[in-house]
C-alpha cells in the first residue's frame, strides 16, 4: 500500500499562500502623486477615475483567487490522505497561484494586449488545470470519501467548468482582447443557477 500523509499541512501551507497572493494583490494599488498634494478635487477624481483598470483587475483577480480557493477546500473535504505525488501537484498549483500578483499588475499596464491577456488567463488556467489533477488523481487513486456521491458529482462539474471557463477567455484574450472577459459572468451567471438548482433539490 502507498504511503500517505495527512491532508492537515497541505491546508494549512495553502490557506496561508492564497491569503499572502490575495493580500499582495491590494499592494499593486499605488496612491497617486497627486494625492500626496493639496491638488484640486477635480485632478483627484480624474487621478481616481485613471485607476479603474487596475481597480477592476484587483476586483475580478481577488475574486478569483477566493473562488480557487474554495474549490480547493471543498475538493478537500473528500479528500481523506494526501500521497507525494498529490502533494507535488498542489506545489506546482500553489506556486501559480502566487504567481497572480505579478499576472494582475500585467494586466494593470496592458489592458487589452494579448501578451497581457495571453499571460493573465493563462496562468489561470493552469492554475484551474492543477486542480483538476489534483481532485482526478485523488479520486482514481481512492484518496477521496464516497459518502456523498452528488456532492462529489457537483464537486466535479465545478472543477471542469472552471477549466473550460478560462481556457474560453485564453482564446478570446488571444483573437479579441477587448472581450476576453466575456465568459466570466457567463460562468458566474450559471454557477449562481446551479447553486439554486442544486439547493432545492
Amino acid at each position: 500500500m502507498p504511503l500517505t500523509i495527512s491532508k492537515s499541512r497541505i491546508e494549512a501551507l495553502s490557506d496561508g499562500v492564497f491569503s499572502i497572493a490575495m493580500t499582495l494583490l491590494v499592494l499593486k494599488l499605488d496612491v497617486p502623486a497627486v494625492m500626496h498634494h493639496h491638488a484640486s478635487d477635480e485632478s483627484m477624481v480624474d487621478e481616481l477615475f485613471a485607476m479603474t483598470p487596475a481597480l477592476v483587475t484587483y476586483i475580478v483577480t481577488f475574486l478569483i483567487a477566493g473562488g480557487f480557493w474554495f474549490l480547493h477546500q471543498f475538493t478537500f473535504h473528500f479528500i481523506r490522505h494526501v500521497d507525494a505525488f498529490l502533494v507535488w501537484v498542489n506545489l506546482m498549483f500553489l506556486m501559480l497561484v502566487s504567481l497572480l500578483p505579478f499576472s494582475a499588475g500585467l494586466m494593470d499596464h496592458l489592458v487589452v494586449h494579448p501578451i497581457s491577456q495571453v499571460f493573465y488567463f493563462g496562468n489561470e488556467l493552469a492554475i484551474a488545470c492543477l486542480l483538476n489533477v489534483h481532485w482526478l488523481y485523488a479520486r482514481h487513486k481512492g484518496l477521496t470519501g464516497s459518502s456523498e456521491p452528488k456532492a462529489m458529482f457537483y464537486v466535479n462539474c465545478r472543477v471542469v467548468g472552471t477549466a473550460a471557463v478560462f481556457a474560453a477567455c485564453l482564446v478570446a484574450g488571444f483573437f479579441a482582447p477587448a472581450y476576453s472577459w466575456v465568459p466570466l459572468p457567463i460562468f458566474l451567471f450559471a454557477a449562481v443557477i446551479t447553486e439554486l438548482f442544486i439547493g432545492r433539490t
